[in-house]
């Protein structure tokens, strides 16, 4: 046999036997892959968020919310599952037992501690993650050093022993005007400092298989969202992966009060993971009744794996 093919062989007898990997049941010799989720749940709570006089300022998320989160969660059967809006270390482990029983066993968490004590960034994963989360940064706006809010989410997850995925998540500030300071300077700051990190890991090593994910609150043209991406062609350039759901829309967020449609969620991938999309499997889920689990759709992201994936 070819020595290349004796690897291959070996690579995949090791994902089968531990279960790290999905495959296709009818295609045994079929590639492995990576299944890579994002999804901003909506204020994942199972108790309402009160002020100081008992009035409720976020509700609990219904049982037919949940119910309908977990679902579409076992559909997709993630390996990595990035989220946003989830309110308390409680909730994410209640998360997390609810999509076992589901059939969709994530047991490596992580939790990110931002300033924002009801909306947290999380990450459930099939494999091990080493962790370096940034809760501390700040903008400079208005004048006066500002927390990024809900921090950004930072993970190294071990696939195997030839392929770490480099993981961050954010948050950036919402559109939501507040009279202290200027929500466009501060999500553009917050922005800006999110593409040092991502300058930073691939200036070291531009072969590093990094994968952003976030809702960013932005679209796709603007200065928060463009300034992610970097210059086409360079080490350090991120793409923008090219999710739409089976109808081809690439929308994520649906704001009520408006009835709008906007694309506010979004995953990037560098250059040396990018080479692995599988556009075909990757995609935008288009439940009939999303609404009922969050304001806004999950995106899924799928990657071929190869004996040759190199680790950072």
């Amino acid at each position: 046999m070819h020595p290349r093919r004796v690897i291959f062989a070996a690579a995949l007898a090791i994902l089968s036997v531990a279960g790290a990997l999905h495959a296709d049941d009818d295609a045994p010799s079929a590639e492995p892959k990576l299944t890579v989720a994002w999804w901003n749940l909506r204020n994942y709570l199972l108790e309402p968020v009160r002020d100081e006089e008992g009035r409720t300022l976020t509700p609990a998320k219904t049982p037919e919310s949940i119910a309908s989160i977990v679902e579409t969660v076992a559909g997709i059967k993630p390996d990595i599952l990035a989220l946003a809006e989830v309110g308390t270390r409680r909730d994410l482990i209640d998360l997390q037992r609810r999509l076992k029983q589901a059939g969709v066993d994530l047991p490596h968490a992580e939790w990110v501690d931002g300033a924002d004590q009801h909306r947290h960034l999380a990450l459930l994963s099939r494999f091990p993650v080493e962790a370096g989360h940034d809760t501390t940064s700040a903008v400079n706006s208005g004048g006066l050093p500002r927390r990024v809010q809900r921090g950004f989410l930072d993970c190294k997850v071990a696939v195997h022993p030839d392929f770490t995925l480099r993981v961050l998540g954010a948050h950036l500030k919402s559109p939501r005007v507040v009279p202290e300071f200027d929500q466009d300077e501060q999500r553009r700051g917050e922005s800006l400092l999110l593409r040092q990190r991502v300058v930073s890991i691939l200036s070291q090593d531009p072969g590093t298989p990094l994968l952003l994910v976030g809702d960013l609150n932005d679209a796709k043209n603007s200065p928060a969202v463009a300034g992610l991406t970097g210059r086409r062609g360079t080490p350090t350039a991120l793409t923008i992966l090219p999710l739409t759901d089976r109808g081809g829309d690439a929308w994520t967020y649906h704001w009520a009060e408006n009835d709008t449609y906007t694309r506010v969620d979004y995953m990037m991938a560098s250059n040396a993971l990018r080479r692995l999309f599988d556009h075909g499997d990757s995609r935008i889920p288009r439940e009939r009744d999303w609404m009922k689990a969050s304001d806004h759709r999950p995106l899924v992201a799928v990657f071929k794996l190869s004996a040759t994936s190199r680790k950072p």
